[in-house]
């Protein structure tokens, strides 16, 4: 296929930071895939609890270890922990007496490190109240047999480690290895243009920009980069074809956030600097994310989704859905 301007827009992956034994055995959390197969491992090792009569099997099934302690293991860990008070003991009251932790880890010393010091604080407390087991300064080297071993020699047994600790960019035939930095992001201009090329783009969480004196190590890799990267970019395109000079991207950094549980979450404004916590935070969090869904009927839906389960302290799907496996015969 020819063309004239290449625009890479290919995302990242799960980083496992070159830990085969965590790649094989640990549940990744990033796609909608993986989302699927991580209620699966849970529900099955929650049926295998329920019959289960040696008591450190059990402890080992009922057990999940969350890696990686920014916005993604800090939702996970936290739903994980109000499922177990408001579900778990109810579907599986045989399990009431058998003692359960949910650790959430991280090798930094802090939760949801690209956040605020106060985000930091709010969201160790309100985790922690929840009943989950923080460990910082915890840096995971392996899992094997059922076991997470960390660089300080502390392990725990568990049969669901929860991988939500790293992203990393993909490579690409054709394109220079020098072209290539940190994460295996490409390296890019204040324009968007791959490093050693002439007609090739990047943007979002494939790039990295280096020459914005307000992120010296890059942009975050979040999706406010990537829309604003490619408006930019669109523009630039219509530009190039009027002969006029290309606008440098500057990225409007509209603040973060994270939710907890219910009624609890954290925002972090940059501009002007605010910072909120607890129901008000988690009222904004829903409303971003509404917003953002393309189309009124699957606002409307979400919200109705959402609405129930805030009553009814329930998920109706439990059931266990094994993606069709396609092979060359039904590609």
């Amino acid at each position: 296929m020819d063309y004239d301007y290449l625009v890479f827009a290919t995302g990242a992956e799960t980083s496992y930071f070159g830990m085969d034994n965590v790649r094989k055995n640990a549940i990744p959390m990033k796609t909608l895939n993986d989302a699927i197969e991580m209620r699966n491992a849970l529900l099955k090792n929650l049926e295998k609890a329920a019959i289960c009569k040696d008591i450190r099997k059990r402890r080992s099934l009922l057990t999940i270890v969350v890696a990686g302690g920014g916005p993604t293991g800090v939702e996970v860990s936290g739903m994980l922990a109000e499922m177990r008070k408001n579900i778990v003991l109810k579907e599986y009251p045989e399990l009431a007496t058998v003692a359960s932790h949910i650790y959430l880890v991280d090798g930094g010393d802090a939760l949801l490190a690209p956040m605020s010091q106060a985000s930091q604080i709010d969201t160790l407390k309100a985790i922690t109240k929840l009943g989950v087991e923080v460990k910082l300064n915890a840096q995971v080297i392996d899992y094997v047999n059922d076991t997470v071993y960390f660089a300080n020699g502390e392990t725990i047994q568990t049969k669901n480690l929860i991988w939500a600790a790293g992203i990393t960019a993909k490579k690409f035939d054709g394109i220079p290895e020098e072209s290539y930095g940190r994460g295996k992001r490409m390296i890019t201009d204040e324009f968007n243009k791959v490093k050693t090329t002439e007609n090739i783009f990047a943007i979002g969480d494939t790039c990295i920009e280096m020459s914005d004196a307000a992120f010296p190590n890059g942009h975050p890799q979040v999706a406010q980069v990537a829309i604003q990267q490619g408006l930019n970019l669109a523009n630039n395109f219509k530009l190039i074809l009027q002969n006029k000079s290309l606008k440098a991207f500057k990225y409007n950094d509209k603040g973060s956030m994270a939710i907890i549980g219910k009624m609890k979450a954290v925002v972090d404004l940059p501009n002007p600097k605010l910072h909120f916590k607890g129901s008000f935070a988690w009222l904004i969090w829903l409303f971003i994310h509404l917003i953002s869904l393309i189309t009124y009927r699957n606002r409307l839906q979400t919200l109705y989704n959402w609405m129930v389960a805030y009553f009814s302290k329930d998920q109706a799907l439990r059931m266990i859905i094994r993606p069709e496996k396609r092979t060359k015969e039904n590609a």
